[in-house]
């Protein structure tokens, strides 16, 4: 009996996982007992399962939980509250942010060069930006920087990547990421957040 055929064949995958038939079974157990270096190809399979289900686990926690934050926000987003603003998110709704400039900033809405703090507490902070002009090349590395874009359009350059934003468009900057904005067509307005690494 050729081994390596045998343990490549996927059988012993099955029998870990118990979905051989019985007759199956018994003959694998002859077959462990016959050939000592099997049982090592088996713990070495289970090894693997176990490794496997652990990796799902964590991302369906991973998941469930990014799930949760997605709701929280989408939550505080329809109140929209300038004293419990959400982080904003590739889910974010950018009329609604813009609703809440509307009512809190409107002088951000005729200005071509407007910077104003939203909230800044725990590790994060928002600021409502109007540019007229690009944003130079930038770096953190002591927080996760994101953007919103409410109205206007931009093109990004993060590392080697260029794309363009308009209204709706989100971007999230990776630490020690060079970036720099170009303003296409002004003035940009955008949610700017900082949250702390």
């Amino acid at each position: 009996m050729n081994l390596k055929d045998f343990i490549d064949s996927g059988i012993l995958e099955l029998y870990v996982l118990e979905l051989l038939p019985q007759q199956d079974r018994d003959m694998v157990d002859l077959l462990l007992v016959e050939f000592p270096d099997l049982k090592a190809e088996v713990h070495k399979v289970e090894m693997q399962q176990e490794r496997k289900a652990m990796e799902q686990e964590k991302a369906c926690r991973t998941s469930f939980e990014e799930m949760q934050k997605i709701m929280l926000n989408s939550a505080k987003e329809q109140k929209m509250h300038i004293d419990d603003l959400p982080l904003i998110n590739k889910h974010s709704d950018y009329k609604k942010w813009h609703r809440l400039v509307h009512e809190t900033a409107p002088e951000a809405l005729i200005s071509d060069n407007y910077q104003r703090v939203l909230r800044s507490e725990n590790g994060v902070t928002q600021v409502l930006v109007v540019s007229a002009f690009d944003i130079p090349d930038e770096l953190h590395d002591d927080s996760y920087e994101s953007f919103l874009i409410l109205k206007g359009e931009c093109r990004c350059t993060v590392g080697d990547d260029v794309f363009g934003l308009t209204a709706g468009g989100f971007t999230e900057i990776p630490l020690n990421e060079n970036h720099k904005v170009e303003v296409i067509n002004a003035p940009v307005m955008a949610i700017v957040q900082y949250v702390a690494a």
